[in-house]
């Protein structure tokens, strides 16, 4: 498949050229139906990239997808020219070192992991009968330890809450004048990511699931949570019971800015959309920048669901019942950040 003029052609060994389409998703479907489901080592691992993004992609939920699309660019530009049944081991542990080298061990470790999704599927189609990822050891990474403490939490809050109009833009010679009436108002986006971030942390969801809340899921008995998984895994719902400080945050954010007739409780006043993933995130970015101009250590919003997850365990609830997490294994390995456990001596 090549790229020209903004669009994807399939060329055949006669050197003709069959226009696809200019989406790549689309150019990948309708090339597999050109040649065929890849079912034999013979059409390369290009085929098989290409079975695994129109059949198992679209399974995965909208971010997973997002991400792994990029991943797949890399893994094909790594691996494309080789047959399946070409790659061993060593060829995975080269991609890893040239990532390491490159400064993106973890991302290495990422691509590793889809690498070996896709060979798996291999497997299952019949393509081939190992999966040459499997006994690779990955590059080292430590998992992130960043806590965020309460007082630092609830500046942040405050430092969102006080953002006016124009205290954002930067352009030179044109900084927003405290005496001007427009700058006065508060910033809408301050007070979202500042309502969404609160909620974050007392619920102890993801952003995605965070943005993703209508006014349906405010119910009497509590706030419902229909987390955002993948197309075939199991659906998780969680029911957090109403405090003080939760409802007092959901009742703010249902007095945010909302066009007539949304039900999602955080909206873009760009074009009356619910906020997709890059665009929060873009967001928050802005707002750290300025948060850590102001003297302040910046912090992810995943952090923010450590700290819950954290405070959870600290006041001997069981942690999982709330944020969702299917195991233990995952809530200690990468969202319990204590620096000190506190324990008990035997009686």
């Amino acid at each position: 498949m090549y790229r020209k003029n903004g669009a994807y052609y399939y060329v055949t060994r006669k050197n003709e050229w069959i226009w696809l389409s200019r989406e790549l998703e689309e150019a990948k479907r309708r090339w597999i139906e050109i040649e065929a489901p890849c079912r034999l080592p013979s059409q390369g691992m290009m085929a098989v990239f290409n079975r695994y993004a129109v059949e198992v992609l679209p399974k995965k939920s909208a971010t997973t997808r997002d991400h792994q699309l990029a991943q797949m660019k890399l893994l094909e530009a790594a691996f494309g020219e080789f047959r399946p049944d070409e790659i061993r081991p060593v060829h995975i542990a080269q991609y890893l070192d040239a990532r390491a080298d490159q400064g993106a061990p973890v991302a290495g470790n990422r691509e590793r992991s889809l690498l070996s999704h896709v060979f798996t599927y291999a497997m299952r189609w019949g393509i081939i009968d190992s999966n040459p990822c499997r006994g690779v050891t990955r590059n080292k990474e430590r998992p992130r330890d960043r806590y965020v403490e309460d007082d630092e939490l609830e500046r942040f809050l405050a430092f969102c809450h006080g953002l006016r109009h124009g205290m954002l833009t930067q352009r030179t010679g044109h900084a927003p004048r405290a005496t001007d009436k427009k700058y006065q108002e508060p910033l809408l986006s301050g007070q979202v990511v500042a309502i969404a971030m609160e909620i974050a942390y007392l619920t102890g969801q993801r952003r995605q699931d965070v943005l993703q809340l209508t006014l349906d899921n405010i119910q009497p008995d509590g706030l419902l949570v229909r987390q955002l998984k993948g197309k075939d895994r199991k659906p998780i719902t969680v029911r957090i019971e109403w405090s003080p400080r939760l409802a007092a945050v959901i009742g703010r954010a249902q007095k945010l800015y909302r066009p007539k007739g949304s039900r999602y409780l955080f909206v873009s006043s760009r074009n009356a959309q619910p906020y997709t993933p890059d665009g929060f995130k873009t967001l928050i970015q802005k707002i750290q920048q300025a948060w850590e101009a102001a003297g302040n250590a910046r912090f992810h919003f995943h952090d923010v669901r450590a700290k819950a997850t954290t405070d959870l365990i600290d006041q001997g609830e069981v942690a999982k019942n709330t944020t969702g997490h299917t195991n233990d294994a995952i809530v200690s390995a990468v969202y319990d950040r204590r620096a000190i456990r506190k324990g008990k001596p035997v009686k």
